[in-house]
């Protein structure tokens, strides 16, 4: 059986394999509470009340429904956006008919900015969840990457009611730490992060302005693209072994909706065939010791990125 790691664990959650996580969760008695709060809340439907807002308790409970069908259930993600969109517009009592996505979440956005809160919908890796906030304030920072050192915005986000799916089905131990925004600013969820500690300057800020940077430079860059050319970046300023090691846990290509699971093996797979000569490198102890070929191969491989895009 081994010993429990929790890279492990937050490696299927990453992937979106919430079944594969709790069996995994069940081979470690030592788990037990763990394991039962996940079988409470997915197998029982006892959902979490993570406001005392009665409209967006509401919302909140619509996508942990939604979170259950895809995740749990193993529902088709087609018919569980449907069920999802029905009821967001019966919240909003809207018509019969279903309008298209964007007029759903835009109504919604009104409804929770009545509140008194922040909101961003859409999807994250083709899974729905929405982030909403409580309050924010713009902060600025200068940020070194390979182009050159230039000054962002940064949005710190303050109280947060949810952070979409993979906060939910990892029941906080994971999930998303911030995004860039259309405009370029940057946007942070600033209880997650130290912010004089080395994994907020880049695993957060060096990340998201190469996202920003890719966005103004590259007009049809993909979302594949800009996840690879971050996790590249990071590997470019990280001195020890830690970044490689989580991008290998990762890894994976079974669905190719998940951008930053693609983008992550698609990094394994050239820095295998870059550093040992192999076709993929499965074991993330493999890179111990190896972080000034990753360093510099990850470089190289940003600047091809650059000239094919």
């Amino acid at each position: 059986m081994g010993q429990y790691s929790e890279i492990a664990f937050k490696s299927y959650l990453l992937k979106g394999q919430l079944r594969a996580a709790v069996d995994y969760l069940g081979q470690f008695p030592d788990k037990s509470a763990l394991l039962q709060q996940y079988i409470d809340v997915f197998e029982k439907g006892q959902y979490q009340a993570r406001t005392s807002n009665n409209v967006i308790a509401r919302l909140d409970q619509i996508y942990q429904d939604y979170y259950r069908n895809v995740f749990w259930r193993k529902m088709r993600n087609g018919d569980a956006k449907e069920t999802l969109f029905q009821e967001l517009w019966r919240l909003c009592g809207g018509r019969p008919t279903l309008p298209k996505d964007s007029s759903i979440e835009d109504e919604i956005e009104m409804l929770v900015k009545a509140e008194g809160y922040h909101y961003l919908g859409g999807d994250t890796q083709s899974f729905y969840g929405p982030y909403i906030w409580k309050s924010s304030t713009e902060e600025a920072y200068e940020v070194e990457l390979p182009s050159g050192i230039e000054p962002y915005s940064i949005v710190m986000m303050d109280g947060f009611i949810s952070r979409s799916w993979l906060d939910f089905i990892s029941f906080g131990i994971t999930g998303t730490g911030g995004w860039a925004g259309k405009d370029g600013t940057l946007c942070c969820v600033r209880n997650l992060w130290d912010i004089e500690s080395s994994k907020f300057q880049i695993v957060f800020l060096k990340h998201e302005a190469q996202h920003a940077y890719d966005h103004r430079t590259y007009q049809e860059v993909s979302s594949l693209d800009l996840e690879y050319r971050a996790k590249l970046v990071e590997l470019i300023y990280w001195r020890g072994d830690e970044r490689i090691r989580g991008i290998s846990n990762e890894a994976d290509d079974s669905n190719p909706a998940n951008t930053h699971s693609m983008a992550a093996y698609r990094i394994i797979m050239e820095m295998s065939q870059r550093v040992f000569g192999c076709n993929y490198i499965d074991d993330a102890s493999a890179w111990e010791d190896k972080m000034d070929t990753v360093r510099k191969h990850a470089r190289q491989m940003l600047d091809v990125s650059s000239c094919n895009l």
